[in-house]
C-alpha cells in the first residue's frame, strides 16, 4: 500500500478520487518510468517542471488529462501507456503551434498509404483518418467517431501516435518521427 493525500481538486473533479499518491512517490513513479522509456534529456528536463498525481500507484490503470493551463498531467494509475500519452501532450503544448498543420497533412498522407515496415503507425492513421464506424458518437454527423482528422485534433493524433509505439522513435516512419525530435531519443 502506497501513502496517499487528500486528492487535487482535479483528481476529484475528473476521476472522483478522495485521495491520491503522495507527491514523492509520484515522482519517484515518473522517474522510474523516464529511465524505462527512451524520452530524450530535454524532454524529461521539462517534465520535471511539471506538476504530476496520480491517483494510485497500487493498479496499472490507464486513463489521464493534460491540463495546459496548470501545466499538470494526471493519471488514474500506473499504466505506461497512459503515462507516455499524457506527457506526450505536455511536450507537444510547447510545439504545436509551429509544427500543428505540418502533422495532419502527415497524419492524412499516412491515413491513405500504409507505410511498409511500419504496421501500428499505419493502422493507427488508418482509424485516425477514417474514425471508427461501429463507435456511436451522437454528435457527428455521421452517426460515430470520425476521426482525428475529421475532427483535427492534432494533440490527440500527437500523444495517440507516441503512446501507440510506446516512444520508441525507430517505429515510426521517417516523416513522422521528425514530429518527436527532443521528446524521443532517436527522433
Amino acid at each position: 500500500m502506497q501513502r496517499s493525500v487528500p486528492a487535487s481538486a482535479e483528481m476529484r473533479e475528473y476521476f472522483g478520487f478522495t485521495r491520491m499518491a503522495h507527491p514523492d512517490d509520484v515522482r519517484a513513479w515518473f522517474e522510474g518510468l523516464w529511465q524505462r522509456f527512451p524520452f530524450a534529456p530535454s524532454a524529461v528536463q521539462y517534465f520535471r517542471t511539471l506538476r504530476l498525481e496520480i491517483a494510485t500507484l497500487d493498479e496499472p490503470m490507464g486513463g489521464g488529462y493534460w491540463f495546459a493551463d496548470r501545466k499538470l498531467v494526471m493519471v488514474r494509475g500506473i499504466q505506461d501507456e497512459a503515462a507516455v500519452h499524457e506527457l506526450s501532450h505536455a511536450w507537444w503544448e510547447q510545439h504545436r503551434s509551429v509544427h500543428r498543420d505540418s502533422l495532419m497533412h502527415v497524419l492524412e498522407r499516412l491515413g491513405q498509404v500504409p507505410v511498409p515496415h511500419y504496421d501500428r503507425i499505419s493502422e493507427l492513421a488508418r482509424v485516425y483518418c477514417n474514425g471508427i464506424p461501429t463507435q456511436k458518437d451522437e454528435s457527428s454527423p455521421t452517426g460515430y467517431w470520425r476521426g482525428m482528422l475529421a475532427e483535427g485534433n492534432d494533440h490527440e493524433t500527437f500523444a495517440g501516435f507516441c503512446s501507440g509505439v510506446m516512444g520508441k522513435a525507430h517505429d515510426l516512419p521517417p516523416e513522422l518521427r521528425s514530429f518527436y525530435k527532443g521528446l524521443l531519443r532517436g527522433a
